[in-house]
């Protein structure tokens, strides 16, 4: 279990709410990085079908809800391979299908909850007309609960 003393950084955590998470169908991407339980952020989330859209600002992301995922600790070698998969275009932020940015987590350790700073892809495209998850769970989404 990881102590308040020797925490992550942000540079090493990721927050993943979509595909990513275990048990779905980009699970396999995480190979190699650390699951440290149950978290969530505040934003919006939105389908595009088989995946969603993270937002956590905006006129879109009024109100912001909690959204339901999972923590871990990635390696720095890791991020180039997330960064592709999500199409984060080191050269271009319009180009850029998602971005990576820092935003607090609230996360289940063991029984308490804790607030950390990790890194999340958010969704950078429009979302007008696209069906928000008011409950904020993807995994719970694509069951159909």
């Amino acid at each position: 279990m990881i102590s308040l003393n020797d925490a992550p950084q942000a540079s090493d955590l990721l927050f993943v709410y979509g595909t990513l998470l275990s048990g779905l169908s980009n699970h396999h991407h995480m190979r190699g990085a650390k699951c440290l339980g149950p978290a969530s952020v505040q934003g919006a989330l939105f389908s595009l079908g088989e995946y969603p859209a993270l937002l956590v600002s905006g006129a879109l992301s009024a109100p912001l809800g909690s959204v339901a995922g999972e923590l871990y600790k990635i390696e720095a070698a890791h991020w180039a391979h997330l960064d592709a998969l999500e199409e984060v275009d080191p050269h271009s932020v319009e180009n850029s299908m998602y971005l990576r940015q820092t935003v607090d987590v609230q996360w289940q350790q063991g029984q308490a909850l804790q607030w950390v700073k990790a890194r999340v892809y958010v969704y950078n495209w429009s979302l007008e007309g696209r069906e928000r998850i008011a409950h904020g769970d993807f995994r719970r989404h694509v069951s159909g609960a």
